[in-house]
């Protein structure tokens, strides 16, 4: 997702309590714990309203197709993954900050990763275009970075506990990833008030760490209520389609 500050910035919204998490390793991920359809997002950057964000949750033979549309980023990609969430292929194309087109394309093979990055020639041509091949190892139960949000939704870990896993990128490699679930009490959803859990986690990328809180529906299926990510920016689900 765009990039990513994890506050309670709306009255409804309970703040995740202070507690020490029991550790319960690496879960066991199982997409039939997410709900499938098409999710509609109300960005606000500052509290301010901002443009609308999609993403989409599909069954595609055996394996789940993730997909989200940020037109204000000129950004989308999709990811397609076992029911375990493991990674099969992921393919981005976004606009970077100096206007220039990028397009990552990934395959997952076992504990290897292949693909490429290419990047257009700006406009004013002062930065040449780049075309740069992707080959790594990844350890097992490694999940593509585009799918954290869905990931940490795909667990039975109970409030209080909290559970690691490794996303991969083609721009950072692998980073950890430490998840503390908390329970969020009552949250607006589309169709009303709803139960909710938090999911905090925190991405150890070679860059930085990176904080971000999805809050889901507690009953399964479960379905992203809201997100807060770094730079205040938070995504709050308004329309849910089949």
């Amino acid at each position: 997702m765009p990039v990513r500050s994890l506050r309670c910035a709306l009255p409804w919204l309970f703040c995740l309590p202070a507690l020490v998490a029991a550790d319960v390793g690496v879960p066991g991920f199982d997409a039939t714990r997410l709900e499938t359809g098409t999710f509609t997002y109300q960005d606000l950057q500052d509290g301010k309203p901002g443009s609308l964000s999609s993403c989409v949750i599909a069954r595609q033979d055996r394996h789940y197709r993730f997909g989200c549309d940020f037109p204000a980023y000129a950004q989308r990609w999709t990811t397609l993954a076992t029911p375990a969430m493991r990674p099969v292929s992921t393919e981005l194309r976004m606009r970077t900050r100096q206007g220039r087109r990028y397009v990552m394309t990934l395959h997952y093979t076992g504990p290897k990763v292949s693909g490429d990055t290419v990047t257009s020639a700006s406009a004013d041509g002062r930065l040449p275009g780049a075309d740069r091949a992707v080959a790594a190892d990844i350890t097992p139960g490694t999940v593509d970075q585009r799918i954290d949000w869905a990931t940490v939704m795909a667990t039975d870990v109970q409030p209080g506990q909290s559970f690691e896993f490794e996303v991969y990128d083609a721009s950072t490699a692998s980073s950890r990833v430490h998840c503390v679930v908390g329970d969020a009490g009552m949250m607006d959803a589309p169709g009303g008030r709803v139960r909710a859990l938090s999911f905090t986690y925190s991405v150890y990328k070679s860059t930085g760490m990176e904080v971000y809180t999805v809050y889901a529906s507690k009953a399964v299926p479960r379905m992203m209520l809201r997100e807060d990510l770094p730079g205040k920016l938070v995504s709050i689900l308004v329309k849910v389609e089949p």
